[in-house]
């Protein structure tokens, strides 16, 4: 499709377009169901996370419709539609908790780890003394001695293969990947060897590959069916926080974060780290080969991606900073055919994650707190932006 149909079909967003609604005191992910035609959004609750809970909005008023009781906070989401299942990360739980959107009700716990001790485990994992200290010192500020030692956000559902694909990154310890049946909610296997901080997954179903970003410029390749480690490639983008995978063009669009991690990637790598990326970026990367097919500025510390296949869109949420006390954040949008921006929609202070009704041509994002509205406690907002219906 030439790059001028699409720029002439692209209509921006204005001010009428966007519906902003408070929700909750925290919110993170949220997801899109057409088969129930609700929105629902994990709300974690830091003060007390026996509040926590996953809730259910409207899609075209966003009002609640149901709040879904967690026993822990809730933070990355995944939907299996078909099924009538959203599985949500306890982050902090060594956990994923299974809701079922039809009786909007929680149906499991699915635990991933035990506790352990980080001093006892450093030492029997023969961490340096250099490596150790660093660690221990960074969680004696948090007054942790003892706790889960992976932490899990990002999720893909391979429903060809009844399995759940959710990396876990290590406190100190090298990224795993954890496999969750999804026949008997089961933990099925853990994979090793995922390296520092691997948050980013994206799934190719039909071609049998889970594909793993961390953040220290690495790609990973795991055969969905075998769950062998397949591959490592060294790539471009220093920190690919979220991926999505486009079968199609057989590519990858990954966010280069930005953040500084060097002391804590020095730390972890016990060497020092050679950047690749000057950060804020979306990269859209070839998925055999790991090579960068387009490499575009994004607004300031970008988080979120949704790809829109159909109309070759890519919207991004950029955060616009970390703990800052005025955030100014806002949402880019791509043109994937022509690889060339389209518009910048301003949503203060901090947007996060994104879902897309694609029959509506409606997008959806969890808007955070900066430090003055969070401070004021105030909650946190849900947006309904609706796009250009050519």
């Amino acid at each position: 499709m030439p790059a001028t149909a699409i720029e002439a079909a692209y209509a921006p967003v204005t001010a009428e377009d966007i519906l902003r609604v408070p929700v909750a005191s925290d919110l993170v992910e949220l997801a899109f169901s057409p088969r129930q035609q609700a929105v629902f959004v994990a709300a974690p609750d830091w003060e007390d996370e026996t509040r926590s809970r996953v809730l259910r909005l409207a899609p075209d008023t966003l009002a609640v419709q149901a709040e879904i009781a967690l026993n822990g906070k809730g933070f990355g989401v995944a939907l299996d539609d078909a099924a009538s299942r959203l599985y949500v990360t306890q982050g902090f739980n060594g956990a994923i908790s299974v809701v079922d959107t039809a009786s909007n009700r929680l149906i499991k716990q699915i635990p991933l780890m035990e506790k352990v001790h980080f001093a006892s485990e450093f030492k029997r994992l023969n961490f340096s003394e250099i490596r150790s200290d660093f660690l221990l010192k960074a969680l004696e500020r948090f007054k942790i001695t003892e706790d889960y030692p992976h932490k899990v956000r990002e999720m893909v559902v391979d429903t060809k293969r009844h399995r759940l694909f959710a990396p876990g990154l290590g406190l100190g310890f090298d990224s795993v990947l954890f496999v969750i049946d999804t026949r008997t909610l089961t933990l099925e296997k853990v994979i090793e060897g995922f390296g520092y901080n691997a948050v980013g997954i994206a799934l190719d179903e039909a071609g049998g590959r889970i594909f793993v970003a961390n953040m220290a410029g690495q790609l990973m390749v795991v055969d969905a069916d075998t769950l062998a480690l397949k591959k490592t490639l060294e790539v471009q983008a220093d920190q690919l926080l979220n991926l999505i995978y486009d079968p199609e063009h057989n590519r990858l669009f990954g966010v280069d974060q930005g953040i500084d991690r060097d002391d804590w990637r020095h730390n972890h790598l016990e060497r020092e780290y050679r950047h690749r990326s000057e950060g804020h970026r979306l990269f859209t990367l070839d998925a055999d080969a790991g090579t960068v097919i387009s490499n575009l500025p994004t607004g300031e510390v970008p988080i979120g991606l949704r790809f829109d296949a159909a109309r070759q869109r890519l919207y991004v949420t950029n955060r616009a900073g970390v703990r800052v006390a005025t955030g100014n954040g806002s949402i880019s949008v791509f043109d994937t055919a022509a690889y060339q921006p389209l518009q910048t929609i301003a949503l203060p202070p901090h947007p996060n994650s994104l879902a897309l009704d694609e029959a509506a041509n409606v997008l959806y994002a969890t808007v955070k707190n900066d430090g003055g509205t969070k401070q004021a406690r105030q909650p946190e907002h849900v947006a309904r932006i609706r796009l250009s219906a050519r």
